[in-house]
């Protein structure tokens, strides 16, 4: 995609804004979301979330145009599958039989798109298979989101689910390691996605996050989550060290670690993987990052590495999928 593009995640807890010009990060901006104007993955109001987007844009400078949109994890259904060489008209036509069993009857109300990982030759030289990341999303998502930004100022231009945008990234950071894992620490789950040779090989979803590290410090000092929060955040009285969350980041940290086991050891059987990188932000947590260093034993890196033109902070931690996904 050229020119500027701003890419945008609606999470659980706060939008993400990153402007892609020339294919760099040329801002970023983070705003936290009222209360439940996004529940369990859902826009309660394209309204507010509207104008909410179309302020965040005000006070952080962020110019309107071309919008690349990151899909909610849930809302996409996503496959990698090996399919027989065939043009990319007869690629259309095909792939909404690979979601038969997904969307049952309701195939006419999905979108399908895919991208060709890997083209396998046969004996004679000739492409013989291709390797394809395939998703399909609801129609009525797509326009809901469309129309959504349009009142926001944007236009969207792409939407895309979080193993794209994170592919896009990989595929770009040439002097990176040829696997990779990426995790993902947001404030509800945790997501750990895996890449070899810029192909997405796996992701899984742990249902471990800054929430829980909010629970656990609204319990020891007996104070609401809101408040629990602000003392996670700005490690009062080191609190980010204490047992309770010690003992949620050696949990998280213990599931990560069975992901890549689970990769190297049954998946793949590959030793190549060495590099962990984290984004979200929970990940800029040190105690967190460390028990997750112990528990695998790979080496660990800021996700600014994978981000052309980021930089190593919070914002960069927070809009990296953002930027995946304005990155084409």
């Amino acid at each position: 995609m050229a020119g500027k593009t701003i890419g945008i995640e609606i999470g659980n807890d706060s939008v993400k804004l990153a402007v892609i010009n020339g294919g760099r990060v040329t801002a970023t901006a983070v705003e936290r979301m009222p209360d439940n104007m996004v529940m369990e993955g859902r826009i309660s109001s394209p309204d507010a979330m509207s104008n909410f987007i179309k302020q965040m844009r005000k006070n952080h400078h962020i110019p309107g145009g071309n919008a690349a949109l990151v899909l909610p994890y849930h809302a996409v259904i996503t496959s990698v599958v090996t399919l027989p060489a065939m043009s990319d008209q007869e690629l259309a036509i095909n792939l909404p039989f690979e979601f038969r069993d997904f969307v049952g009857q309701d195939g006419a109300k999905y979108h399908y798109d895919y991208a060709v990982m890997d083209t396998i030759a046969g004996s004679d030289g000739q492409p013989e298979k291709l390797e394809v990341f395939s998703a399909a999303v609801k129609k009525d998502l797509i326009d809901a989101n469309f129309n959504m930004l349009k009142k926001a100022g944007l236009t969207m231009k792409t939407a895309v689910p979080h193993e794209a945008a994170w592919m896009n990234l990989v595929r770009q950071a040439t002097r990176e390691p040829k696997e990779i894992c990426i995790v993902d620490v947001g404030h509800t789950a945790t997501r750990v996605f895996i890449f070899a040779n810029s192909r997405f090989i796996m992701g899984r979803e742990i249902e471990i996050g800054g929430q829980l590290l909010d629970a656990s410090i609204s319990a020891e000092k007996e104070v609401d989550a809101h408040i629990a929060r602000s003392y996670k955040e700005s490690n009062m009285n080191d609190v980010q060290s204490s047992p309770e969350c010690m003992d949620a980041y050696n949990t998280l940290a213990v599931e990560v670690m069975k992901v890549v086991n689970f990769y190297t050891n049954f998946s793949n059987r590959s030793d190549n993987l060495q590099d962990i990188y984290f984004a979200g932000g929970q990940s800029s947590i040190e105690n967190l990052r460390v028990a997750v260093k112990k528990a695998t034993g790979l080496t660990t890196h800021h996700i600014s590495r994978l981000v052309p033109g980021g930089v190593e902070n919070q914002d960069t931690l927070c809009c990296a999928i953002a930027a995946g996904a304005a990155i084409q």
